[in-house]
């Protein structure tokens, strides 16, 4: 990863929004952290970033912003032609995005261009049937749960292979878990698939469940051609240097813009429109991404550069993208949230007191403010791990466990058998209580979050050292569920539409591929299959905020805020923006520009 850390997506799991997601917007891995699911310079004042500062009472109110905060434009109003440059943090380390290597956010957003998505999201996260892909879907049974997806005749892969139920059946036994060979970020959804068969043709796709799942939808929002998932050897290496065809050479598509070069070394990928293509043409000639530094991002839109970015949280970034003659900010609602993460099976937190008493240390209103104040944005604090504030179902749960304290954590520890030496740590059995905070290289806003940290912890006794490790092996080398070389860490999750099921791969099993921390509640594995069976929604809120209880108890996952989106954006490019929920199912083929 160049300027940052990398986000994650999963398909009915969260998407990683490293920066350091609301994991998932897709399926994820390593995340929306991510949108770890960031911000820069010092904050001795809590309040800015690259040594900017804003004054924080001219910030939006989150009332004020909308789920898209994009330009719309119909089809008509764009013009044809154009190129549309944006930035990266990295190219994908494995275009399979359910490999453990990929999953991130950046990764996501580039499968939308040429994987095929069944379903299209509305402004409110509602979701309804993409004609391009789709033709009817329908939930034809309840018991058994069965769903059919009729699929559009004129769809077809690039290379000419008619998409079909080989494609769903071979994803399927990929994604559902039953063979570990495949060993995929999360099987959320598919693990509760019996079987998916072909129905009066080739083009019918028949899902019948083996128990019930209230989100059954996520898992048609993206569909991989069935040579690059049909074994476990092509799912891991097959798509390892790009979205390849049956001949492992000619990239492949199956949705508007194919890729057709791949600097691997240079990290730029150049889209180009699919000839193949069965819908409304493209409108743009080209859609280059390129890896950017996080540091290099607004100055390269300043530059003309790029074409439309996301601020990341630095006050730098938007005083210099409002520099740009032809630029304008926009903002909607985000479905990121910024957290800490502590790994449970290091032997500082192996103990969930200390992990309480380090959650107890943390001033999380100073570190929102932190990061949103100089860009202006709403502060709010997060207060729940599987519903995001303005989602119906919310309900603080975190603010008695993670209530602002440093006496109060001190006694945790104090009561624990710790003491203070005299260098004013707690230290217990002659061990001195220690806490190894991994961030990103380049990643200013990591790095001011890691130090407001270390200061807080060090007013309760607990030395915080931070280890600031190279940007591209973050997420591959430290911060995973094979190594977890860290003690405590920042990055985001990004979220989806379906909050209850999305979020269960993040926290259960223990050794789920995106449960970094490694420790989860056994109770859970239960209250979530009982959760996804509810389909009164009513009742399922109730089932998910009891999971979000011991969520919270188990103090693995410390929720900081909720960011909404803010983009620096070129004023004459429409469709394509800061979303919430539409943006999860871009129309590629409208993105482009009136003039």
């Amino acid at each position: 990863m160049t300027a940052s850390a990398r986000r994650r997506i999963t398909s009915a799991p969260l998407l990683i929004n490293h920066e350091s997601g609301y994991s998932l917007i897709f399926n994820t891995k390593r995340g929306l952290a991510l949108a770890g699911l960031t911000t820069a310079a010092l904050l001795l004042a809590g309040c800015s970033t690259g040594g900017t500062t804003t004054d924080p009472s001219t910030s939006a109110s989150a009332e004020e912003l909308t789920s898209t905060g994009w330009t719309s434009a119909s089809r008509d109003d764009v013009v044809d032609g154009g190129t549309l440059n944006l930035p990266v943090d990295t190219a994908p380390a494995n275009w399979q995005l359910y490999n453990l290597d990929s999953g991130t956010v950046d990764d996501n957003l580039l499968s939308t261009i040429f994987l095929p998505s069944f379903i299209r999201f509305a402004e409110d996260g509602s979701w309804s049937a993409d004609p391009d892909f789709a033709t009817s879907i329908e939930l034809t049974g309840e018991d058994p749960q069965t769903v059919e997806v009729k699929i559009n005749p004129e769809a077809v892969w690039s290379d000419g292979t008619p998409i079909s139920v080989a494609d769903f059946a071979a994803t399927f036994n990929a994604l559902n878990g039953v063979n570990p060979e495949f060993a995929p970020t999360a099987t959320n959804v598919w693990e509760d698939v019996e079987s998916v068969e072909a129905g009066a043709d080739e083009q019918d796709v028949i899902i019948t469940f083996a128990n019930v799942n209230a989100d059954w939808a996520s898992i048609l929002n993206g569909i991989y051609p069935e040579w690059a998932v049909a074994t476990p050897e092509a799912f891991n290496t097959a798509w390892a240097g790009g979205p390849f065809a049956a001949d492992g050479a000619t990239y492949v598509s199956g949705n508007a813009y194919i890729l057709s070069a791949f600097d691997a070394t240079g990290q730029v990928m150049t889209f180009t429109p699919n000839p193949a293509w069965w819908g409304d043409a493209p409108k743009l000639d080209q859609i280059i991404f390129k890896a950017v530094s996080r540091d290099g991002l607004a100055q390269a839109f300043a530059n003309s550069e790029l074409d439309a970015f996301d601020l990341h949280g630095s006050a730098d970034n938007y005083v210099t993208a409002q520099s740009r003659d032809d630029g304008m900010i926009e903002r909607s609602l985000g479905t990121t949230y910024r957290h800490v993460t502590l790994n449970g099976t290091s032997e500082v937190f192996s103990d969930v007191k200390v992990r309480q008493a380090f959650a107890t240390a943390l001033n999380r209103d100073l570190l929102a403010q932190a990061i949103l104040s100089p860009v202006e944005s709403p502060v709010t604090l997060l207060d729940n791990l599987i519903y995001l504030p303005g989602q119906d179902g919310y309900e603080d749960h975190a603010t008695d466990v993670y209530g602002y304290d440093t006496d109060g954590a001190k006694s945790i520890l104090e009561d624990e058998g710790y003491e203070l030496n005299d260098d004013d740590f707690y230290e217990k059995d002659g061990m001195q209580l220690d806490v190894r905070f991994v961030i990103p290289s380049d990643n200013t806003n990591s790095a001011n979050i890691a130090t407001l940290v270390q200061q807080q912890e060090a007013a309760a006794g607990i030395n915080v050292t931070i280890d600031t490790v190279p940007s591209d092996d973050f997420f591959t080398s430290y911060i995973t569920t094979e190594t977890r070389d860290f003690d405590a860490t920042y990055f985001a999750w990004q979220g989806t539409p379906f909050p209850v099921s999305s979020t269960q791969s993040i926290f259960y099993p223990a050794d789920s591929g995106q449960n970094f921390p490694g420790v989860t509640d056994e109770s859970l594995g239960d209250d979530w299959e009982a959760a996804n069976a509810e389909l009164d929604p009513d009742a399922r809120i109730d089932l998910a905020n009891a999971i979000d209880e011991k969520l919270v108890d188990l103090v693995t996952t410390i929720p900081l805020f909720p960011e909404p989106f803010t983009y620096g954006v070129k004023d004459t490019l429409v469709n394509y923006g800061p979303s919430q929920f539409e943006g999860q199912s871009l129309r590629w083929q409208d993105v482009g520009y009136t003039e």
